[in-house]
């Protein structure tokens, strides 16, 4: 089961669709706040996040993930999707506790790709 952390309504209804088609169990927060509430209850197997976000960014949210105790979810593998592409936003996300950096827009191959990566599981999508 994968996290998917994202403000943006379409955004997080299309990524949630497009990876369930897929075969992915994918549950939505459109809040960082929520997301974090929602690792520590069910631990999922990756992190997908957005970076620009209110309140909470992408990088506070990754932290506070961090921060967590071991078995509420602390070591989830993550993967911050976002518009930001300098290598300085790649390293600030790496920084933040990311495994991935993926730069908008992400063709769905790409995305599924880098959560088998990080999950350590071949791809599965359909052809």
């Amino acid at each position: 089961m994968s996290r998917l952390v994202d403000d943006n309504e379409d955004t997080l209804a299309l990524t949630k669709l497009m990876l369930g088609l897929c075969g992915a169990e994918v549950i939505a927060s459109p809040t960082p706040t929520e997301g974090l509430e929602e690792v520590q209850m069910q631990r999922p197997d990756a992190i997908i996040s957005d970076i620009s976000m209110p309140q909470m960014d992408g990088y506070q949210f990754m932290q506070a993930v961090r921060n967590l105790p071991a078995h509420n979810g602390r070591d989830t593998p993550a993967i911050a999707v976002t518009a930001f592409s300098r290598p300085q936003d790649r390293a600030r996300a790496f920084n933040a506790g990311f495994q991935a950096h993926l730069s908008k827009p992400v063709s769905l191959q790409v995305l599924v790709d880098a959560i088998a990566g990080i999950i350590n599981m071949p791809s599965n999508l359909p052809n």
